[in-house]
């Protein structure tokens, strides 16, 4: 990418130095679909426009006084796809304009010249500086200068990103064409201009010849060669570093409330988008609580589907869960004890919960988290009951439906990936 910037760079000076040849030249933009690089002439306008510049340039190639001098297809695309993506999506965008101008144009192909770049960072900041409407603009603009497309990417600024979606990136997935032409009279110009630099720049040379010999004659001592310092091995650290091995974040997470009843669990929660994730907790325990007529043995899932308000994955969501599991209850006020009808029927239901995240480290590596979360739902169970005391014998089966609360967590989260 480095490269074709240099390249795209060196083509912007370049036609500075031809305005000053008198090279005149006429250009269009046409306009891609995301993620598209086939070329549709009835999107935003590319026929109207397309159609104009095709008439002009037949016109000038008829034209016995205009020379054409050169065609060129730049392209680009905008930044949210990744780098080898978006390089040859520009790449195919650009073949496709070519080879739609050698259906209608007859010229040297010598004079045909094809730019791609996966994106044009000069464009970016452009656009961005003259949209006073772009939401935390200057922040934006300073990454762009430093060309950080990764942070970019990562914070996504919220409502910033939604904006630069809708009114920037289309204006970035385009391709430009460009004819250079000369006329008789340019051409002539042109000429004379070349041979008076050539004769300027021959005699230049010829000065800084003489000075050369003047210097060496002065100088009868040997040059010494010191070669470069040997790189610090030091520089070379290895850092780890998730984000391209996960290009959406994922979370390791416990809820502290279950800890208190001897419950172990651990969860784990994938980005599904900008706005949806899905948690998947684990509860585990086998344990009395000190005597045998007080136990909470449970193994389960309470797995969520999250819709989240921000697209940062902090602040507020609304999750729908479902409830799966096996389970053997006692407390010493319960004159039985529950238990899944013969170990084998778990409990199962729904239900719908709220939540708040908070993020614990934002000044910092921004990956510690704290959620809390209360909802409520549907339960169906089918136990057996057995007399409350050590090897209690079976009274009876049961099955109910419970309505009423069954979520509640406050827990501690960890990120990885982007």
């Amino acid at each position: 990418m480095r490269k074709t910037h240099i390249l795209l760079t060196t083509i912007a000076l370049l036609f500075t130095v031809l305005a000053s040849a008198q090279v005149q030249r006429d250009s269009v933009k046409v306009y891609f679909r995301q993620g598209q690089s086939q070329f549709e002439p009835f999107f935003n306008g590319n026929v109207r426009r397309l159609n104009d510049f095709t008439n002009r340039a037949k016109a000038l190639q008829r034209d016995e006084q205009v020379t054409l001098d050169r065609v060129m297809v730049i392209a680009s695309a905008s930044p949210e796809g990744a780098a080898e993506v978006n390089e040859r999506l520009a790449y195919n965008r650009a073949q496709n304009i070519a080879d739609y101008l050698h259906q209608n144009f007859t010229f040297d192909q010598n004079a045909f010249e094809v730019y791609f770049n996966d994106l044009d960072w000069d464009q970016f900041q452009r656009l961005v500086e003259e949209d006073h409407y772009v939401p935390m603009r200057w922040e934006l603009l300073s990454l762009i200068r430093e060309r950080d497309l990764r942070r970019i990417k990562v914070e996504r600024f919220q409502r910033a990103w939604d904006y630069l979606m809708d009114n920037i990136f289309p204006e970035m997935r385009s391709t430009l064409v460009v004819f250079e032409y000369k006329t008789a009279e340019m051409r002539e110009a042109q000429a004379r201009e070349a041979l008076a630099k050539a004769e300027a720049e021959a005699a230049e040379a010829e000065v800084r010849l003489q000075e050369e010999i003047r210097r060496q004659e002065e100088q009868q001592q040997v040059r010494t060669y010191t070669p470069p310092p040997l790189p610090d091995d030091d520089e070379d650290d290895f850092d780890l570093d998730l984000s391209e091995a996960y290009p959406w974040s994922f979370y390791l997470k416990s809820n502290i409330l279950p800890w208190i009843l001897l419950d172990a669990n651990l969860g784990i929660e994938f980005e599904m988008g900008r706005h949806l994730s899905l948690s998947i907790p684990v509860f585990y325990t086998a344990l009395d609580w000190f005597n045998v007529r007080t136990k909470f043995r449970v193994i389960g899932t309470q797995p969520e589907l999250r819709l989240w308000f921000r697209d940062d994955f902090s602040g507020p969501f609304l999750a729908a869960h479902g409830t799966f599991g096996y389970y053997n209850i006692a407390l010493p006020q319960m004159d039985f004890r529950i238990q899944d009808r013969d170990g084998t029927t778990p409990a199962y239901g729904a239900g719908l919960n709220f939540g708040w995240k908070f993020r614990l480290d934002r000044h910092h590596a921004d990956r510690l988290g704290l959620e809390f979360s209360f909802g409520g739902g549907w339960l169906h169970l089918d136990y057996d009951a057995f007399y409350n005391v050590e090897n209690g014998r079976y009274s009876a089966s049961q099955v109910k439906d419970y309505f009423g609360p069954d979520h509640a967590a406050v827990s501690l989260t960890y990120r990885f990936g982007k």
